[in-house]
């Protein structure tokens, strides 16, 4: 109700909602994605169905696509603050393009997808990793795809090799399955 009628600040639709980090806080990019990831995965083998996991895929599915920055890619949480579009990270466009893997056909997630594989150069292990792992999802509907997630994989390779560039265990975990053979234990896709 809040984002409806008092705080204008931010511009989202407030009735397409995801998942919070913690109950009862607005939607976030990150726990949305992984959360229709998951649902995908379960309904995938059958562990889940029905009507109400349909709705709530296509609730998540449109408030990703509700928050999406206006220049391509996801930020945490809002596109627009104080009539300030905020800029979008690596991470949250990675998980965000993971979970839209069935909706290429839009242009948000084709942009995004762009503006993703032109930054696969980051210094940040977390952020390649978690690129490399989206950008497998796109292997099979672009060609530069797999270029990028070379390159990617190069320079993740070698940034593991420093200490100082790989601080926690998640960090860790995420560079090893962005480097396994050819992702083919990536949790975070969803096969068509």
């Amino acid at each position: 109700m809040k984002f409806r009628f008092s705080d204008r600040q931010v511009r989202f639709d407030p009735r397409k909602y995801g998942w919070p980090w913690v109950p009862n806080t607005v939607s976030w990019v990150l726990p949305t994605s992984m959360a229709l990831i998951t649902l995908e995965r379960a309904k995938k083998r059958g562990s889940i169905r029905g009507k109400e996991v349909e709705n709530r895929l296509r609730l998540g599915e449109e408030m990703l696509l509700d928050r999406a920055c206006p220049e391509a890619g996801w930020n945490a949480c809002n596109a627009v603050v104080y009539g300030v579009p905020l800029r979008p990270h690596i991470d949250a466009t990675a998980l965000a393009l993971a979970a839209l893997r069935f909706h290429y056909g839009l242009p948000v997630v084709r942009n995004s997808l762009t503006w993703m594989l032109d930054r696969m150069e980051c210094p940040s292990a977390y952020s390649l990793a978690w690129a490399i792992l989206a950008a497998a999802a796109y292997k099979e509907v672009r060609a530069d795809v797999l270029p990028a997630i070379d390159i990617a994989r190069n320079r993740l390779a070698a940034l593991v090799e420093d200490p100082k560039a790989v601080e926690d265990t998640s960090t860790i975990a995420l560079a090893a399955l962005a480097l396994g053979p050819d992702g083919a234990n990536n949790p975070f896709e969803v096969k068509v």
